[in-house]
């Protein structure tokens, strides 16, 4: 809601600089996004009035003769197409500032001397959906009737000296969307009254209500009011009122149809006229529309009424989409006489609902949904009328219908004055409370300490004692309000047990190069239910956006693939991604959540590089990946088992269970080829993946501690040892053997080479084995080395038949 400064200044006192109040505003409840000042920037625009014009030959171009208040006219040459002699216009002097501080200097077009420029509306800063339609292309023209005198400045006529508050609202702040309700809440902010005018009607034409009829359902409209208006001439509307919708971000359109949007804009009731020849059935229905209905609006744009829409039809044909836009088949023309006023409310939720289903939100929708002041549906229709008669010469009729009139029940809460002071933690008196009130013209009654508050109808967000506690609060002054510590028992800061696992789990996912990823926790039923081995009652969410985000996953690789599709859409297909997040079942009645880690590879182990052969992913590589994780994270990897599963959405002979100690724990595997098929981005690509239950994994830890040790200050020694053995003989049993005899200095085992080939026996194969050794203590020699290797080739010989080479 953009707010004028000037027009605040209408209801009440203000004294205060425009900025500093708009920060005020904000630290006391409706922020102020922003305090704009239009006429900031520019410089020697004043009003000119043409006493001649004449064009250019061969050019569109014309030469004036403006009258700008100086002793001399200035000739200026302008290539408007709506210039003309005896219009008042806007005029940009020599030495001027426009919009984006562009410089107007004197010059010559054509030969001719141009001493200055006369001046469009978007050209000092007006954005184009502002300028009245007949001024889009050429220059502004005020209005005759304007108080205006050449070499004027140009600012206060066009609203350019005001200051514009921009209130961004909260939804339930919506007695804000006005200027009265905006003056109350300034008001109470700065404790000055606030004087909202109100008016008394005197129609002065004959009683319509006889030959015109009415159908409301109150369901649809729990209040519906029409005025008759005869005789209006349409016309601009007077500057004042256009310099308050331009302020209001509203362009002008005519003097009917902009009485109605300055009503809105000054009670926050919505408004509509009718051109009374749409209705010569001499009956208006407010109904819902039928399926096949069609309304064309006034924008132009052609809709298919939906069964839920709320329409005003003539008894037959439609003629408006109720709160949200009127039919161009019921505008008001250039030649209307007669206009039908309405003032109403309408049903939030289906004026919601038809705002958003046919991408048509408006002011007036925006008001409805949030909610109007039922107090001022018939005000604000008695002032419009007034408007009318007073700016479109029109004759008001006597007589008011009311399709539907609900009446709301006053709202009146009671509360004490300890129950506001314990909440907010204050000392405030009850007779400093009830001042509170009265600045937010609230009536008040203090009974000791019982208060009594009396809730007016534009306030519809107040209907609880806690309301009544936010006001007092914010009123008060948050920042007036002490500071104390909570009352509450201390507490540690730090991690759980299962939190330092979860994060340690992660960390060590990190360091094996996988990316984390975080996918959303709804699915569709099928996938909720996939790549689990024992799938339990779903989760279905009430009111799903869609029916792919209807229910609560059990497993993270649905998110996986949905993430490998994105990236393999966009070329990108080396993939290791992880994502550690919570699952979600069903079991005994009661609704659980379970921490799970999981993790999804495909491409090549390596990346493509001269250094090494391509590798692609496969079972054993993520298997070999998964026993590192379980290793770092304190697994005891003799407790591990793997057994072969079939898993809905996995490779019936690529996966198996994972087991711990005999308890199922995860899965591994490849993702079967009919989901990666059918993804068009996937192609058929090999997926490999793990997923953990971590509620089972994490009290199976070992936790061990972790030991630095420093940098050994003697050197290792390397030996190299190259043994022949036969075929089934694995590495688990030499290994066995050097380990058991390689004495105390022996540290590190490892394979260097496997050879099976045509220079040894087909039942044999060649193993080398890099041992290293290292005494801590003291510098190693050969001969202990040497005797260390002397006693492993010995074992080896006796219980492996091994032969070294």
């Amino acid at each position: 809601m953009l707010v004028s400064y000037n027009w605040l200044q209408d209801f009440l006192k203000l004294d205060q600089d425009p900025k500093q109040l708009g920060e005020k505003i904000t630290r006391t409840g409706v922020e102020v996004a922003e305090v704009k000042h239009p006429q900031e920037g520019l410089k020697k625009l004043v009003i000119g009035h043409i006493i001649d014009c004449e064009p250019i030959e061969g050019t569109h171009l014309n030469i004036t003769h403006v009258d700008v208040g100086e002793d001399e006219p200035h000739q200026i040459v302008c290539g408007a197409p709506n210039v003309a002699a005896g219009e008042n216009v806007v005029v940009a002097l020599p030495g001027a500032r426009i919009a984006d501080n562009v410089k107007i200097k004197k010059g010559k077009l054509r030969g001719f001397e141009s001493n200055g420029m006369i001046c469009g509306l978007q050209e000092i800063g007006f954005a184009d959906n502002l300028v009245p339609e007949k001024y889009t292309d050429g220059i502004y023209v005020f209005p005759e009737d304007a108080d205006i005198k050449p070499g004027q400045d140009a600012y206060e006529p066009l609203g350019m000296d005001d200051y514009i508050f921009d209130f961004d609202i909260t939804p339930n702040r919506a007695d804000t969307l006005s200027m009265e309700g905006s003056a109350y809440e300034v008001g109470a902010i700065v404790d000055e009254p606030v004087k909202v005018e109100d008016v008394t009607l005197k129609a002065d034409g004959p009683d319509w209500t006889k030959d015109f009829t009415v159908e409301v359902d109150p369901k649809l409209a729990p209040k519906f009011y029409l005025r008759k208006i005869t005789g209006v001439k349409i016309a601009d509307s007077p500057l004042w009122l256009q310099r308050r919708l331009w302020n209001a971000g509203i362009r002008p359109i005519n003097n009917v149809v902009d009485v109605t949007n300055y009503m809105m804009l000054l009670t926050g009731q919505p408004m509509h006229t009718y051109d009374a020849r749409a209705f010569k059935s001499g009956k208006l229905v407010v109904r819902k529309a039928k399926q096949g209905e069609k309304l064309t609006l006034l924008n132009n744009k052609d809709v298919d009424l939906d069964p839920n829409d709320i329409v005003i039809t003539d008894g037959d044909r439609v003629v408006m989409m109720a709160g949200v836009m009127g039919g161009l088949n019921s505008e008001i023309e250039d030649d209307t006489t007669d206009v039908i006023l309405e003032s109403a409310v309408f049903d939030p939720t289906l004026i919601r609902k038809a705002a958003l289903r046919h991408a048509n939100r408006t002011e007036a929708s925006s008001r409805y949904e949030k909610g109007v002041n039922w107090d001022a549906t018939m005000r604000a229709l008695d002032m419009a009328a007034l408007l009318l008669r007073n700016d479109a010469q029109g004759t008001v009729c006597q007589g008011v219908i009311k399709g539907s009139d609900e009446k709301h029940k006053p709202v009146v809460i009671k509360t004490t004055v300890s129950y506001i002071n314990k909440v907010l933690g204050t000392e405030i008196s009850g007779t400093e409370m009830v001042h509170i009130f009265d600045r937010l013209n609230f009536q008040a009654e203090l009974a000791g300490d019982n208060l009594t508050v009396n809730v007016p109808a534009r306030r519809w967000d107040i209907a609880i004692p806690a309301d009544l506690v936010e006001e007092v609060g914010r009123l008060y002054g948050y920042d007036n309000i002490k500071s104390t510590q909570p009352v509450l028992a201390e507490t540690h800061g730090g991690y759980s047990a299962e939190e330092t696992a979860l994060r340690r789990i992660k960390k060590v996912a990190q360091g094996q190069g996988l990316i984390e990823a975080i996918s959303y926790s709804l699915t569709s039923p099928e996938k909720a239910l996939s790549f689990v081995k024992q799938p339990k009652e779903v989760v279905r969410v009430q009111m799903p956006l869609n029916s792919s985000r209807s229910t609560l996953r059990q497993n993270l690789l649905t998110g996986l693939v949905d993430a490998a599709s994105y990236n393999m859409a966009r070329k990108q297909n080396q993939l290791a991604l992880y994502e550690q997040g919570r699952v979600y079942d069903r079991e005994n009645g009661t609704y659980n959540e379970h921490e799970h880690l999981a993790a999804l590879y495909s491409g090549n182990i390596y990346f493509a590089n001269w250094q090494h052969e391509d590798e692609k992913v496969d079972f054993y590589y993520v298997k070999g990946q998964l026993t590192n994780l379980f290793t770092a994270i304190g697994i005891n990897l003799d407790d591990v088992e793997y057994r072969a599963e079939v898993i809905v959405g996995m490779h019936p002979t690529r996966t198996a269970g994972i087991y711990i100690k005999g308890q199922y724990v995860g899965l591994i595997g490849m993702i079967i080829p009919m989901i990666t098929m059918a993804d068009k981005a996937l192609n058929g690509s090999e997926l490999y993946c793990y997923e953990l239950d971590l509620d089972q994994i994490i009290p199976l830890i070992l936790r061990p501690k972790t030991v630095s040790t420093p940098a050994p200050k003697f050197p290792a020694i390397e030996r190299d040892l190259s043994i022949l053995v036969k075929k089934e003989i694995t590495n688990s049993e030499l290994e066995k053997v050097i380990w058991a005899n390689g004495g105390k200095y022996l540290k590190t085992v490892r394979v260097i080479d496997v050879y099976q080939g045509s220079h040894i026996d087909d039942d044999k194969k060649s193993l080398a084995y890099s041992l290293r050794f290292l005494n801590e203590q003291d510098t190693l020699t050969d001969e202990v080395v040497s005797q260390a290797m002397s006693v492993i080739s010995t074992a080896l010989t006796e219980k492996l038949a091994a032969k070294i080479r």
